[in-house]
This record gives C-alpha cells, sequence and structure tokens, in this order.
C-alpha cells in the first residue's frame, strides 16, 4: 500500500517567491524547494508545512511504510483559477506514480478548499496540520499589524472591508455632525463624536490606501502627467487652462443662478445659458493650446481647428438662444429678451453655415493643390 504525502501551496508562494513550480514529487526535489523558500522568506508558513511533511516523510520512512512526498501549487489568483492548477497538478503527479491513498500536510490556512479538490480524485489518510511557533518576544500587536498589511491574502480578505466600515462610518458621522452645525444651527458638537469620526476616517483611509496601492497608483500618475507636460507644455497648459474654466463655470453659473428669485425650473436653465458660455471658452482655449501646439511642431490641419472654434462658437449661440427661448415659451421673461433669443439663434445658424463654407472651400482648394502637385510630379517623372 502506497502512501503520497502532499502539501499544497495554494497561492503560488514558490513560484512567486523562487520561481518554483508544480507538480513536484520526490524527497530532495521537495527539500530542496523548501530551502530555497525559507532562504528567500525565513517567515513564509508554506515553507515551514513543506519542511513538515518532510519530516512526517522521514518518520514514515523509518516505520518501513512505502510513502512517496510531493508538492503542488496554484496561483496568485486564489480562487477558481488557482484551484483549477492544482486539479490538473494532482491529476499530473498522480500518472508518475500509483497512490492508494493521501496524507494531507498544510499550514491549516485553506483546508475548506484544498480538501474537496483533492478527495475528488483520491482517498485522503488524514490531514496533519502544522503549526508554527512564535518566539515570545515578537508576539506583539505591532508585529502582526506590520506583517497583515504586507500579507497580501490577508489585506483583500480583510484589510480592505475594514477599511471600508471604518471610512464609511467616518464619512457618514462627518455628514452628520456637518448636517448639525450648518442646518441644524447646533452650537456645541460631543468632542468625543468628533475624535471618533477623525480616527475612523484616518484609520479608513490609511487600510484603503495599503489595501488598493492608492500611493503607488498616485506616484505613476503623477510622474506620467509629468512626463506628458514636458513632452507638451503648451498643450498640457491649454487642457489645465480649460478644466479651471469648467469649474470656475460651474461655480459661477450656479452662484449667479442661486441668487435670482424665480422657479427651481428657471434658475436650471439660467444655469444653463450661462454654463454655456463658460463651456466655449474651455473649448477655445483647449483648441487654441492646440494650435500652437501644432504651428510650433510645423504639423498641417490648422484651419480645421479655426474651422471647429467658428462651429463651436455657432453651437453656443444656438443653444444660448434655445434656451432662452424656451424660458419665453414658460412665461419666465418678456418678449423683448424673447427677441434678443431669436437674434442668437439667428447668429448661430449664420455662423454654422459660414464656417460650413470655408471648410468646403478650404477641403477642396488642398485636395485641388494635392491633386496638381502629383501631377506635376508624374509629368517630370515620365520626362
Amino acid at each position: 500500500m502506497r502512501t503520497l504525502i502532499l502539501n499544497v501551496d495554494r497561492d503560488n508562494d514558490y513560484g512567486e517567491k523562487v520561481g518554483i513550480t508544480g507538480p513536484i514529487l520526490g524527497y530532495a526535489e521537495c527539500y530542496n524547494a523548501a530551502i530555497k523558500l525559507i532562504t528567500s522568506d525565513p517567515e513564509d508558513s508554506d515553507a515551514n508545512a513543506l519542511f513538515g511533511a518532510i519530516r512526517h516523510y522521514e518518520e514514515l520512512q523509518r516505520q518501513g511504510k512505502d510513502v512517496d512526498i510531493g508538492l503542488i501549487t496554484g496561483d496568485v489568483d486564489v480562487g477558481t483559477h488557482s484551484d483549477e492548477i492544482l486539479s490538473a497538478q494532482l491529476e499530473e503527479m498522480l500518472q508518475q506514480g500509483t497512490f492508494d491513498d493521501l496524507i494531507l500536510v498544510t499550514d491549516g490556512a485553506e483546508d475548506d478548499y484544498i480538501v474537496p479538490v483533492i478527495v475528488s480524485r483520491i482517498k485522503i489518510r488524514y490531514v496533519k496540520h502544522i503549526m508554527v511557533r512564535h518566539n515570545q518576544n515578537i508576539e506583539s500587536l505591532y508585529y502582526y499589524i506590520v506583517r497583515g498589511l504586507k500579507d497580501k491574502k490577508l489585506v483583500n480578505k480583510f484589510i480592505i472591508p475594514l477599511g471600508l466600515v471604518f471610512l464609511t462610518y467616518g464619512v457618514v458621522s462627518l455628514g452628520f455632525i456637518l448636517y448639525s452645525i450648518f442646518a441644524a444651527k447646533v452650537q456645541f458638537v460631543d468632542p468625543s463624536l468628533g475624535a471618533v469620526t477623525f480616527v475612523t476616517i484616518v484609520l479608513g483611509a490609511y487600510f484603503v490606501e495599503r489595501g488598493f496601492e492608492l500611493g503607488k497608483f498616485a506616484k505613476k500618475l503623477l510622474g506620467s502627467v509629468r512626463e506628458y507636460a514636458q513632452e507638451t507644455r503648451i498643450l498640457f497648459l491649454s487642457y489645465v487652462i480649460s478644466s479651471m474654466l469648467i469649474f470656475a463655470g460651474l461655480a459661477s453659473s450656479f452662484a449667479i443662478a442661486r441668487r435670482t428669485d424665480h422657479s427651481a425650473l428657471d434658475g436650471l436653465l439660467i444655469f444653463l445659458s450661462l454654463f454655456t458660455w463658460w463651456i466655449y471658452a474651455a473649448v477655445f482655449a483647449r483648441e487654441v493650446g492646440t494650435a500652437v501646439d501644432m504651428a510650433s511642431s510645423k504639423k498641417a490641419g490648422i484651419q480645421r481647428i479655426w474651422y471647429g472654434l467658428m462651429f463651436s462658437l455657432s453651437i453656443a449661440f444656438i443653444v444660448y438662444g434655445m434656451i432662452n427661448y424656451i424660458r419665453f415659451i414658460l412665461g419666465f421673461i418678456t418678449f423683448s429678451y424673447a427677441i434678443v433669443s431669436v437674434f442668437f439663434l439667428v447668429m448661430g445658424l449664420v455662423i454654422a453655415m459660414l464656417s460650413s463654407m470655408v471648410h468646403k472651400y478650404y477641403g477642396q482648394s488642398g485636395e485641388s493643390r494635392s491633386v496638381g502637385s502629383s501631377g506635376n510630379s508624374s509629368f517630370f517623372d515620365e520626362k
């Protein structure tokens, strides 16, 4: 009766840390793999579990049992994908030798996921857990927190959800405090509530940042923005100005619409009519920056940018006039203001037609110049 002593590395620490992938069968091969992993990371529980399997193999060997030892590795994407890899490696290992049953040696972390994969293919005689004993001097809260923040599995399972809970509670509590101060006109806020809110927001933000690695993402984003800004400084500056105009337009249009003593619908229409010109200003700033960048780089096609500016101006006139004409229909403004709205509509249509004619003229002249140049070149080539 031959027995296989099996150790399972579900998250593929062997592959990620020392480049060893399963299946591995045999005492020498497993011993070398354990040595490499324990040398790379002395605190890794997978290395200790494999050493525990090796020790149990030696004990059964001394008792005269017919045993062999093996290691299978999964994937860093723990779950269905990892278990499929483990299943395929187990099938391959069972084809390399004839085994009647199996002894599973693990650190006890994920037995509920591993055992069904194995039982579907071979009988498990028993499961042996390898528990690592820590030095009492380092069993402190700080040590476990630091170790936990470095463990990706623990971060995904516990740190991120805990951070989201803390952050949600802190944000809701802060919203309640602000509502009490500004809406309910509460003169005094409980200091303990403020302290708890501050602590939960800080802890939640820290855990979420560590879980999603937002610091690395922010550094990468800033590096990309800096590189892009250095390559195209004028164009980048135009995008910055456009963004600032958008935000300024939102604030200005909202402030003016809020000061008017009209209904909510009329206030919304006033906001949209004012914000239309801010949007055109942002488009204008971006397109001018693009034109300057193309001119400095001696690129063709600047005429299209001026056509786009004229056409977008016509759209702004039409939208502004239409919104104010709707206000006249709804009875929010008088007929004299409606005449001005019709004037804006007519101006928008005229500018749109002029821009279309200019674009068509430049397009045809450009095509004729290209055709003429190609014809001349072919004539000289024939000569």
